[in-house]
């Protein structure tokens, strides 16, 4: 690792105030259910004033893995009405293919539940399909947090349909009829 290196992971400790990036990542990964072992997972953790937190790790002989939850100290002034976001992607790198497991954004700096619960249980199929995906926001009614990759849950899973959300159906409709 550079000094450089090293003086940004050093740097994620020092600053005004905590920003939670990510909580405790626990996960599955295979393929047509045979369980993916030694395959790698990366972790890229950033905030919105430019500091990140990036680790890997590789699947035990079940395809499980895990990631440790994620705080840094941002340096950012704690403007009024500045965008204060975090992003999370993780991705799996298997055979030379690279299959994106999770990719949210998140606004603020504090730990949501709702994400913590879909990340304590990521399991992902490298035969399903990267999807956008809605699931339930607890602190706002009628107000959906979303997010995309491979990874599947049995409950609170809505795929968002990018076409009809985005009208582009009703575009395509009207670009038909003329």
């Amino acid at each position: 690792m550079s000094l450089l290196e090293s003086f940004k992971k050093l740097g994620n400790y020092f600053g005004a105030y905590k920003v939670h990036l990510c909580p405790e990542v626990k996960g599955q990964v295979s393929e047509n259910g045979k369980p993916l072992i030694n395959a790698k997972i990366e972790r890229l953790l950033c905030f919105s004033d430019g500091k990140y937190v990036e680790n890997y790790v590789y699947t035990d002989d079940k395809g499980g893995f895990s990631f440790p939850e994620a705080n840094i100290r941002s340096n950012q002034p704690a403007v009024p009405f500045a965008e204060l976001f975090t992003s999370q992607i993780i991705t799996l790198f298997y055979e030379g293919t690279k299959y994106i497991l999770w990719t949210s954004r998140l606004s603020g700096t504090k730990y949501r539940h709702e994400y913590a619960k879909k990340l304590s249980c990521l399991k992902a199929d490298i035969s399903d399909e990267e999807v956008s995906f809605f699931f339930r926001n607890d602190e706002v009614e009628g107000y959906k947090l979303s997010a995309g990759g491979i990874a599947r849950w049995d409950e609170d899973f809505e795929v968002i349909d990018l076409d009809s959300y985005y009208g582009l159906s009703e575009i395509e409709s009207d670009d038909e009829d003329h």
